[in-house]
């Protein structure tokens, strides 16, 4: 929403940032994704360029752009701002595929572009995974879509022994968490993750329908059964305008897991990583 100028005048950034909003509509009609360099911009728009950074800023804080370093000032659409109350939120605390949360909500979804690829282990598989370099592992990716719209991209590496027995990736369609329990009969008992913010590659802003540099969430996670060694690994990259991430806790729930943690600064562990090499 824009802001009422002060004592009911217009000052030259109240000004900008309606030029802006007028161009940012004709271009979201037009099919644009972005706005102009700040230099072509400014002269555009016949303003200075330190009031057309005010206005960006203005607008940047109420999410109708985006600016990337590297990418430029990208236009977001509004259905694609993302409000917590929208999105289904996919709870991370949990052991259980995204298949089946889908199902438990309701949710009308689909797994579209289901690809199966077998290949040797690179370096960081094979470590991760506690195999030998150069043993196969499956590279499972699924793209599901939630009510018609593109919602998550997930990856997926498992070896293609477990066990002592050859994985039935042909039976791969959704979940590797489902997969693993019903296909398998594998039972996990815990899982590790990670999450991260990514902006979006050409490669994700095509699978996942969003403008390059768009945000995403980004959920590295290892499933694990019996033994040290992971069984699977999995990115998961999420749009949170369609899938956010949830996870809960229990007053003093990590206080056993905290006590003996050892809590190491950068600086020791640059020294450390030093050490190691």
């Amino acid at each position: 929403m824009a802001r009422a100028p002060e004592s009911g005048r217009a000052t030259r950034v109240d000004e900008a940032e309606s030029m802006l909003r007028s161009l940012i509509a004709e271009r979201r009609e037009t099919g644009g994704s972005r706005l102009p360099p700040e230099k072509e911009l400014s002269e555009q728009l016949g303003i200075s360029r330190s009031t057309l950074r005010s206005a960006l800023t203005r607008l940047e804080s109420e999410g109708v752009i985006a600016r990337q370093r590297r990418v430029g000032t990208l236009i977001t659409s509004p259905e694609g701002r993302w409000e917590r109350r929208s999105a289904l939120a996919y709870p991370v605390d949990m052991i259980l595929s995204l298949s089946d949360y889908l199902q438990a909500v309701g949710a009308d979804y689909a797994v579209q572009a289901v690809s199966v690829r077998r290949d040797p282990a690179t370096e960081e598989i094979a470590d991760a995974l506690g195999l030998e370099r150069g043993s196969p592992v499956f590279t499972a990716s699924r793209l599901y879509e939630v009510e018609g719209r593109p919602a998550a991209f997930l990856e997926h590496f498992l070896p293609a022994v477990l066990y002592g027995r050859e994985v039935h990736i042909e039976s791969l369609t959704e979940g590797v968490t489902t997969f693993l329990r019903d296909t398998e009969h594998i039972r996990l008992t815990h899982t590790e993750s990670t999450f991260t913010a990514q902006a979006a590659s050409p490669e994700l802003a095509h699978e996942l329908a969003v403008g390059e540099g768009t945000p995403l969430l980004v959920m590295h996670a290892e499933l694990y059964s019996e033994g040290p060694d992971p069984v699977a690994l999995g990115r998961l990259v999420f749009r949170p305008d369609v899938l956010c991430l949830t996870a809960s806790a229990d007053e003093g729930s990590g206080e056993e897991s905290v006590r003996g943690l050892r809590v190491m600064s950068l600086k020791d562990r640059a020294a450390t990583d030093e050490e190691d090499t």
